[in-house]
């Protein structure tokens, strides 16, 4: 069921090799003396090399789906930008760390057109004899809806790796297992309510030995889409999956992580604030913050802070109301949305603990009441702290509108389940990566 996040562990074991591959044809360039040049050498581009695989991260250069074999220039592109930042992100450690005895200018640009070079080819060769290996063969067993669209999603998505042989909703034993046997099916994805079905349940365990994994369609959907299928559970399905949704020790660690966070993030901002004031103050008369009730944890109602980026009394203007270009915005106040300057004051909802970095987007009051009577489940993304950033947000291109939230929600219950430090971390670098690469809102 995981094939795709081998052929990523694959990948970023590639990436290893080459970039120290890439070091020693460095050395063999410059003629140094292997031992030595090792000696020299092996710290600085070590702690090179561990932030280069986490900005390969933070460009999505692991996400599978990106790289289908016809999309080489593509590969290309997103090859040659992240390597560009890694370079940059190379030489201001090395002139930030001047302890370190190595003439970086020319050793890192020979090692960065090699790495570069050997990765690009690295991803075409090995996606493409990946897509023409055998796939992982499913058989779903149950035909609703959204097995049927999820086979025509899987389709569609060939990079991930699985081939679906049927859609079946009733076949006898002896056919369905003559035909697993026939087809080298290895993986059946049952309904959700085969449980409640003995004999179904008996003719699935005697399958078993055959070497095929038995899973049900949630579970399944969940593992590739990072997403609930919030039309196929029910009440019991949150008591067995957020049981333990208060972890104490992860609650507190994370806590942790966001107060020392927000204090680094303090340091830099506090050198912006008096400016963007100062921008706001000069262009249209009113607060420099911009307040708004937001729905937190458990239901609490808090003030949403933010840099006004519209002129005063907006929100009794008619207006655009979603993403895109609305006239009631002053002229720093796109500047500020573009760079996403406007959402620094976030900062004091962390330090008050109404929010966190990495969270479910806290929406206001009478949209997530309005939510609550459209959307099945929907105040279970009240069960955590609100973020600035979040697992929907970096997975969906737009989640701003009333049509969007059933899919957002599908997206925030994945979170709200499988949250850790780690996935945190990995939200934030890939926002970080966002944030970089957009245009703006």
């Amino acid at each position: 069921m995981h094939k795709f996040n081998g052929k990523k562990a694959i990948m970023l074991f590639g990436d290893i090799l080459i970039l120290y591959m890439s070091l020693f044809l460095m050395f063999l360039i410059r003629g140094y003396s292997m031992a030595t040049a090792w000696d020299n050498h092996k710290f600085p581009f070590f702690l090179v090399y561990v932030l280069w695989i986490l900005v390969f991260y933070s460009a999505g250069m692991y996400d599978w789906e990106h790289f289908p074999p016809t999309r080489r220039y593509y590969t290309l592109r997103l090859v040659t930008k992240t390597m560009a930042v890694n370079v940059l992100i190379a030489i201001m450690l090395f002139y930030l760390i001047p302890s370190f005895s190595i003439t970086p200018r020319t050793n890192l640009l020979i090692d960065a057109i090699f790495a570069s070079a050997l990765i690009w080819f690295w991803r075409n060769n090995f996606i493409k004899r990946a897509s023409l290996r055998s796939k992982i063969k499913v058989l779903f067993f149950g035909k609703t809806p959204e097995t049927e669209n999820f086979a025509n999603y899987l389709a569609e998505k060939t990079m991930l790796g699985y081939s679906v042989e049927l859609v079946a909703d009733h076949i006898k034993f002896g056919d369905i297992k003559t035909f697993i046997k026939e087809r080298k099916i290895d993986i059946v994805v049952v309904s959700k309510d085969i449980s409640q079905n003995i004999e179904l349940v008996r003719m699935f365990y005697e399958v078993l030995p055959l070497g095929v994994t038995i899973t049900n369609f949630p579970d399944f959907y969940e593992s590739i889409t990072g997403k609930i299928p919030t039309s196929l559970i029910n009440e019991t399905w949150f008591l067995e999956n957020l049981a333990e949704l208060n972890n104490r020790p992860y609650e507190q660690a994370k806590r942790v992580l966001d107060i020392a966070a927000a204090i680094l993030l303090s340091i830099s901002a506090a050198l912006l604030f008096p400016i963007i004031a100062l921008l706001i103050k000069l262009e249209s008369r009113g607060s420099i913050f911009y307040t708004q009730k937001r729905v937190g944890k458990n239901g609490k109602v808090f003030e949403f802070i933010k840099f006004r980026s519209m002129i005063e009394g907006a929100d009794s203007i008619d207006g655009a109301k979603g993403t895109g270009e609305d006239e009631r915005h002053t002229r720093i106040g796109k500047i500020l949305r573009k760079s996403y300057l406007d959402e620094l004051p976030q900062i004091i909802n962390i330090f008050r603990g109404e929010m966190s970095f990495v969270g479910p987007r806290p929406e206001r009051p009478e949209f997530v009441e309005l939510l609550r009577e459209h959307v099945q489940f929907y105040e279970t993304r009240l069960l955590v702290r609100p973020g600035i950033t979040g697992w929907a947000q970096i997975r969906m291109a737009n989640d701003a509108s009333v049509e969007d939230a059933p899919e957002k929600l599908q997206y925030d219950l994945y979170y709200v389940k499988n949250r850790s430090l780690l996935m945190d971390l990995g939200i934030m670098l890939k926002t970080a990566a966002i944030l970089v690469r957009r245009e703006g809102r």
